[in-house]
């Protein structure tokens, strides 16, 4: 008996030995889990500021254009019909291919429906011969 009296006393000092190491390791990790949560406070701190920084660099964001509306005029007489931006369109071209470095600033066409031709004036210019059959 006199074997276990010795170990029972070498025991408790084996316990507070154990008890002193593991409050020792627990104060070293409370220390780097504190500097673990500091280091993680400052990053997100930073992070924060890049993207309230990136946030104010970033453009507005804008309304989709609406496109405007595809719109088509129709003339119809004597059992004829005229796409009226068609007749527009050819006398843009005719024009062009008797002017060929001209540049069209404005053009306005006179349809005269009972001859089937339409007059044209091109930036203000105008002439019998700047006319095209419908």
């Amino acid at each position: 008996m006199a074997a276990r009296k010795t170990t029972a006393k070498k025991a408790p000092a084996k316990v507070q030995e154990a008890k002193t190491v593991a409050e020792a390791k627990i104060e070293e990790v409370k220390a780097e889990t504190a500097k673990a949560v500091e280091t993680v406070k400052t990053e997100t701190a930073k992070a924060v500021e890049e993207v309230k920084e990136a946030v104010k660099k970033a453009p507005a964001k804008r309304a989709p254009k609406k496109k405007a509306a595809v719109a088509t005029v129709t003339a119809e007489f004597a059992g004829k019909q005229m796409v009226i931006t068609d007749i527009a369109a050819k006398a843009e071209a005719a024009y062009l291919a008797s002017h060929k470095d001209a540049v069209i600033e404005t053009i306005d066409v006179y349809v005269k429906v009972e001859e089937g031709v339409a007059y044209y004036v091109v930036n203000g210019e105008g002439s019998a011969d700047f006319k095209i059959a419908l």
